[in-house]
């Protein structure tokens, strides 16, 4: 009886040591996916932004923030546990997004007002640089 209950621990201990190696394995998978497709993202937004982007709006600037944006976002969860990153932040941003180009269209304000936002979600003073 008590070989039985020994093997069967020892059994339990090698399926949840199997089991916690492989949810440590999708974890970096899923940390890896989630970035690759923050990148994905980011990208299409800027470039849509650029080809959008109406006489009075730099399109450096829009390269700049998304890059300062990207940068941030390549580097999460670290860069959200030091602060450097605001959700609630990036939240607004993507608010004010969706209800400035409701009208499928964007003017210099409106693109000038989203760049500040999101230099301003990432930690930069100031807006565009």
């Amino acid at each position: 009886m008590a070989a039985e209950s020994g093997t069967r621990k020892r059994h339990i201990v090698k399926v949840l040591t199997v089991l916690l190696i492989l949810t440590i394995c999708l974890a970096v998978l899923q940390w890896f996916i989630i970035k690759e497709l923050f990148s994905f993202g980011a990208d299409m937004v800027k470039d849509a932004l650029i080809r959008q982007a109406p006489e009075g709006v730099d399109r450096y600037d829009i390269e700049a923030t998304f890059d300062r944006v990207k940068s941030a976002g390549m580097q999460l969860p670290f860069s959200f546990l030091t602060g450097r990153i605001s959700l609630r932040k990036i939240r607004a941003v993507g608010r004010y997004a969706i209800e400035a180009n409701a009208d499928e269209s964007w003017d210099a304000d409106e693109i000038n007002t989203l760049l500040r936002m999101m230099d301003a979600s990432v930690g930069v003073k100031g807006g565009t640089e």
